[in-house]
């Protein structure tokens, strides 16, 4: 009787584990289905601190820029406050008649994981979703993995007076000023990098990130 029960216990256990391992295949294969998967690569399209070329190579080395490239229909917006940061840091917020700048980048497939580490997919802080870009000076647009605040602003910060935009919407000066750097280097339009510039920050630093970085040049 009791090796009965045994064997029982142990085919329940080998029938959970194999649904166990159906879903898990499944959710990789539904992964290598999406667009902006290509080979044993996959495009990233970077609107934050990932615009920098030292910032995105900390965690993922074998990123390699593209180009610039257009977001049209979405805003740039802050939104979480980030203790890395010292301030609230970037996501992107669907907005008819908008658009964002970003860097689109190629990175291998095995640093896919990496990336959704950085962004705290894990821990719900982002969200991975399927955008689509035009690289500068191209018509057809390129589908890419970007990252989305899982809480996103209710408000549009462009829409507040200056003076009243809360803390816990402004990025740090570091923050911003990676944003810059990485928008400058990445071939980003004159017009959005002022855009940057114009944005309200706390005044915070990291000295840390901005030896890191080399952010100390940079103008805001």
């Amino acid at each position: 009787m009791n090796r009965e029960c045994l064997i029982r216990v142990i085919s329940c256990l080998l029938a959970a584990l194999s649904q166990v391992n159906c879903h898990s295949i499944s959710g990789s294969n539904a992964t290598l289905n999406l667009p902006e998967i290509r080979g044993d690569k996959f495009q990233y399209f970077g609107f934050g601190s990932n615009m920098l070329i030292r910032r995105i190579h900390i965690q993922n080395p074998s990123a390699v820029r593209v180009g610039p490239a257009l977001l049209p229909d979405f805003r740039l917006d802050f939104a979480l406050e980030s203790s890395r940061w010292n301030g609230s840091v970037a996501t992107i917020v669907p907005t008819q008649g908008d658009h964002v700048w970003g860097t689109l980048w190629e990175i291998d497939l095995t640093n896919l994981p990496d990336i959704d580490d950085q962004e705290g997919v894990s821990l719900g802080i982002y969200e991975p979703r399927t955008v689509y870009v035009k690289l500068r000076g191209e018509s057809e647009p390129t589908p890419a993995r970007a990252y989305l605040l899982t809480k996103q602003p209710t408000s549009n910060l462009y829409e507040l007076p200056k003076d009243s935009i809360p803390l816990s919407r402004q990025p740090s000066k570091t923050y911003l000023q990676c944003l810059v750097k990485g928008a400058i280097e990445s071939s980003v339009p004159e017009d959005y990098v002022q855009r940057l510039r114009s944005i309200k920050h706390n005044g915070r630093a990291n000295s840390d990130m901005e030896r890191k970085l080399d952010l100390g040049s940079v103008t805001l």
